[in-house]
């Protein structure tokens, strides 16, 4: 496929340039700030690989929908989309795989934070097992949650090449990662053009790693060569990073491809319906309910007229008429009316138009819950009304999630205790209007665990400076919600099961809440200055335990 036929589209430009870039990089000095770039560099790739990722999965979902229409129409395209799906699914894998095991022999620990909002949360992840090998999948988690930010070798430039390269006769290596990669894509692109058969030549693959390039020294270099031959490591991941989207975007191109397959040559249609698209179906009294009335399939030549509720309407070039009233009338309201469209023969046919809104007294309604999150384990306070709707016609439920609703005191107040592992919780509210149910509303709420907890030891905090005698005293250690946690948590669902304590370099190990008399004649010898460290494993209402720490210093 040459470049004449198929040229570079936008995002395979938009690749090439950011390429270039820290390309670019490779020619200075590698300093801090070109450290740096690999990392925004690096990052910026991620982010864009993220949001291809997400038109993919558009695009897939519309042939799913293109195959539940048009079965016999969709299938064969639909089942060739699914197999680039898969393969792509396995290189994008065996990338990560790569990316991750490289990562893997640069750095040993890792510092991540689940939760950018709270920083206190960073902790540090071995990516090394036991055996000194690398642990994928710890890895795999610091990538996702970190990206290339976290990593402080990526101007290391003498792993790269044994790992990528290995074994080289002269400008073609014969082992390591960069020739498996490359026969792996290599084997992929081939796959693509046998199920594309002879509609290959209407997408371009990328993933040129094929054709020898010039290198500094203007002489003919493989693809392996040229981009993992002393490399230094973050170039060498920006690559990696590189290939990955040059995958999603051959695969975004050859899904469309596919997708458009499926219509061409079509030119006529058998069925027409109309279509109200209203902007809203809930309207408080006196406000105006609006909508947009089109024919489902139309030409834009052909114009068309209605009449909504007694209106006289005329169609626009966009193939709809727009019917608008002043809303005074509380309740169903409804929409009926005819569209009147003509045929190919010059005659009229008649399609009717149904729809209906709800109209609501201007109520405002005020919630004191606690605020849009809800903690797995425990109950959250949840208010429900419908304005307009009688409290004993609205009913609530949990739609998507796990957990347990109750209700609470008082009308329309619940409980909600979301199960343990529970990531989101969705609460659909239905209103009975009519003797018909209507979904009025599905909030959406995130679930978290309960924030560890604070200890204190002999009632000092951390950070307190105590005598020897007043610490010896107070031998227990006891641990509470984080100031300022809203939610109520059971009396005794949070319990100290282990702690590790060091006085000065010695370190303790015992079960239980309360120092052991080794640990007490440890602090009665202590010098002033020593610092007392403590650890506690505390169980949660969640059934989660939480690690909770407190530096105490002798001062006397």
């Amino acid at each position: 496929m040459g470049a004449t036929n198929c040229p570079e589209t936008p995002r395979q430009k938009m690749i090439t340039m950011m390429y270039l870039v820290y390309t670019a990089m490779l020619a200075l000095n590698v300093s801090a700030e070109v450290v740096n770039g690999f990392k925004t560099v690096g990052n910026a790739m991620t982010k864009s690989n993220e949001n291809l990722q997400a038109k993919l999965d558009d695009t897939y979902y519309n042939f799913s929908e293109a195959l539940k229409n048009s079965p016999d129409k969709v299938k064969e395209q639909y089942n060739k989309a699914q197999e680039v799906k898969q393969l792509s699914i396995e290189l994008e894998n065996y990338i990560d795989s790569v990316s991750n095991s490289f990562v893997g022999m640069l750095e040993s620990k890792a510092k991540i934070n689940p939760d950018p909002s709270q920083p206190k949360l960073v902790r540090e992840i071995n990516l090394k097992n036991s055996d000194g090998t690398t642990n994928l999948d710890s890895v795999k988690l610091a990538m996702q949650l970190g990206g290339f930010s976290w990593i402080n070798k990526l101007d290391n430039n003498h792993i790269g090449t044994p790992f990528f390269i290995g074994k080289a006769e002269g400008n073609n290596p014969t082992s390591g990662a960069a020739v498996d990669l490359k026969n792996k894509i290599i084997e992929y692109k081939h796959r693509i053009k046998e199920i594309l058969g002879e509609d290959s030549v209407h997408v371009t693959l990328g993933l040129d790693v094929e054709r020898e390039e010039l290198n500094s020294d203007k002489k003919p270099t493989s693809w392996e060569m040229l981009n993992f031959n002393n490399t230094v490591a973050g170039a060498a991941l920006v690559t990696l990073t590189r290939m990955k989207a040059e995958t999603m975007n051959a695969e975004f191109d050859v899904v469309n491809m596919l997708y458009k397959q499926v219509s061409k040559g079509d030119f006529s249609f058998d069925q027409i319906a109309m279509i109200s698209r209203p902007k809203s179906t809930y309207i408080i009294q006196g406000g105006v309910y609006e909508t947009d009335i089109n024919v489902a399939a139309y030409d834009s030549k052909q114009h068309f007229t209605a009449t909504v509720n007694g209106q006289q309407l005329n169609s626009t070039d966009s193939g709809s008429v727009h019917y608008r009233t002043v809303c005074n009338s509380l309740g169903i309201q409804r929409v009926t009316g005819t569209a009147y469209v003509t045929t190919p023969d010059g005659g009229t046919k008649e399609y009717p138009i149904k729809d209906n809104y709800f109209v609501a007294k201007p109520v405002a309604v005020v919630s004191l819950d606690n605020m849009q999150v809800m903690y797995a384990g425990i109950e959250n306070p949840f208010t429900a009304s419908v304005p307009g709707v009688d409290g004993r016609n609205v009913r609530v439920s949990i739609v998507e999630g796990q957990g347990k609703l109750v209700p609470g005191e008082g009308e329309g107040k619940y409980l909600i205790t979301p199960a343990n592992g529970c990531k989101k919780i969705v609460i659909g509210v239905d209103a009975t209007i009519d003797k018909g149910s209507q979904r009025m509303g599905a909030p959406v709420f995130k679930v978290k665990e309960i924030p560890a907890p604070i200890i204190t030891v002999g009632g000092f905090q951390d950070g307190a400076k105590v005598s020897r005698s007043n610490l010896a005293a107070g031998t227990q250690v006891v641990a509470r919600p984080q100031p300022g946690f809203e939610f109520k948590i059971p009396k005794g669902s949070i319990r100290v099961m282990s702690l590790e304590v060091f006085v000065g370099n010695k370190p303790f190990n015992m079960n239980g809440s309360t120092f052991e008399p080794d640990v007490i004649s440890a602090i009665k010898r202590a010098n002033r200055g020593d610092k007392v460290y403590v650890t506690a494993k505390v169980m949660m209402p969640d059934g989660k335990p939480r690690d909770s720490s407190c530096i105490l210093t002798i001062n006397k």
